[in-house]
This record gives structure tokens, C-alpha cells and sequence, in this order.
């Protein structure tokens, strides 16, 4: 049985061309300057400090939204038991 930790946090990230942003969530409670971490979704990002710009224009991951959705409603469901 795979455990996640509940906490993340979003944060802006470049994707491989460096040219768009999108914020993607991160298991933990906030960023603590690692350089690198995989996404909610599954992917590795470098991370760096954003500015305000990059967390107004950079669009929310629907993949990472999803899966934290479904996350959250799928513990302590007991509603298809019945």
C-alpha cells in the first residue's frame, strides 16, 4: 500500500524549453531550494525562486489539479460500499 504525503505546494516552473511556465504542486509543505523535484503529475522540473510575473502569467496544471481531487475524494469514501 503506497502512502502520499498530504501537504504540497504550487510553484511555477519552466518546462524544458524554458520558454513556457506552468504551476505545478509539489509534495511538501513549501519549497525548500532544491534545484529539482518531480510534480504531482510525474514529471522532474528544475525549480527556481518565481517571480510575481511567473506566478500571474504561468497557467495551473490541470494534471497535478486532478490528481489532488481525486486524492482527497477517494479517502475515507464509503459511499460505493453500500
Amino acid at each position: 500500500m503506497e502512502t502520499t504525503e498530504r501537504q504540497h505546494y504550487w510553484l511555477p516552473v519552466p518546462d524544458r524549453t524554458g520558454f513556457k511556465w506552468h504551476r505545478h504542486a509539489f509534495r511538501g509543505k513549501h519549497w525548500d531550494g532544491r534545484p529539482a523535484d518531480t510534480s504531482v503529475c510525474g514529471f522532474q522540473y528544475p525549480m527556481a525562486k518565481p517571480s510575481e510575473l511567473d506566478w500571474f502569467q504561468a497557467p495551473t496544471c490541470s494534471d497535478c489539479t486532478e490528481l489532488l481531487i481525486a486524492e482527497q475524494s477517494g479517502t475515507g469514501s464509503t459511499a460505493e460500499e453500500e
